[in-house]
């Protein structure tokens, strides 16, 4: 199932139903932001085999031109407008459930922004080294029994490892 109530944390374990979801949410992304899209890309914990999740799907898109993001499409089809959400050079969608159940996140960016290439890295280095993998769950779990109504906190406290896990994959890429 997918869904989380606004503001809280619900941890779930790995589900093969969210590549599902991502590819037929990736169709539609495709056909409401047409010939603009460069490409989708599943990302967050959900794209991250064997461990605990938000239960939300992020979805990374990059597009040719920023300003004709269509969003008007996107709202047609569900999705809630929220601006760049803290993220300057995004342009940031909710899909909602119930009206506070976040289910999508779509995180749309112009061609190579660094912030949607850094979560790409940091999915791809921990799909492929277990070992990091693990430590990331295992902290989202401690993070989750501190902070489970307190998604800022929750998310806050999973910064250091981020931007270690990303230099780590930098470096490993020789970028």
């Amino acid at each position: 199932m997918l869904g989380v109530k606004r503001n809280e944390v619900t941890l779930e374990t790995y589900n093969n139903e969210w590549e599902r979801e991502y590819e037929a949410t990736k169709k539609i992304i495709f056909e409401t932001l047409g010939d603009n899209v460069i490409d989708v890309y599943h990302v967050g914990s959900t794209a991250i085999k064997g461990i605990v999740s938000k239960p939300i799907l992020d979805v990374g898109v990059f597009v040719k031109r920023f300003e004709d993001i269509n969003i008007k499409g996107m709202q047609h089809i569900g999705y809630e407008y929220c601006g760049e959400a803290g993220v300057s050079g995004r342009c940031f969608f909710v899909l909602r459930q119930d009206g506070d159940m976040s289910k999508h996140h779509i995180h749309c960016f112009s061609d190579n922004h660094s912030n949607l290439l850094d979560t790409i890295r940091f999915r791809d280095f921990l799909n492929k080294h277990s070992e990091y993998a693990k430590q990331y769950n295992d902290l989202k779990i401690q993070l989750y029994e501190l902070y489970p109504t307190d998604r800022i906190k929750y998310t806050d406290g999973k910064e250091a490892f981020i931007s270690k896990i990303i230099e780590l994959a930098r470096a490993e890429r020789n970028e």
